[in-house]
């Protein structure tokens, strides 16, 4: 798995397996600047408390990355689903924020607006 074992309650990704697992289509000189320069992260995120759950009584939306080897694409649209999210889709990996900018801003933007926006939709 591209998750190594946690040290000192923290996680990482394997840097070899970086750029397939999160970073698929993001260039490789990149993917490799972004393997190298990852913060770990707490177990703590994964784990703490959560009295109420504001997609209960909040509006969400979330877009659906087609070819994320992270966070499966089924299990985002269960998550999305029981959320009652607005859903967009688009074609890319985890790292959708650096490979396809504008359809992360355009979702936002949707969500800050309430208007749709057709680039938001697939891509």
């Amino acid at each position: 798995p591209p998750i190594l074992p946690p040290v000192d309650g923290f996680l990482m990704l394997d840097k070899a397996k970086f750029a397939e697992s999160f970073a698929g289509d993001v260039p490789q000189e990149k993917a490799e600047f972004m393997a190298n320069s990852q913060v770990p992260w707490g177990l703590d995120a994964l784990n703490g408390p959560v009295s109420t759950p504001a997609w209960k009584t909040k509006p969400s939306w979330y877009l659906v990355v087609t070819e994320d080897k992270m966070i499966p694409p089924p299990a985002q649209q269960f998550m999305s689903r029981r959320a009652g999210s607005t859903v967009r889709e688009v074609g890319g990996s985890h790292a959708i924020y650096v490979s396809k900018p504008q359809a992360v801003a355009d979702i936002i933007e949707e969500a800050a607006t309430g208007s749709s926006k057709s680039a938001a939709q697939t891509s």
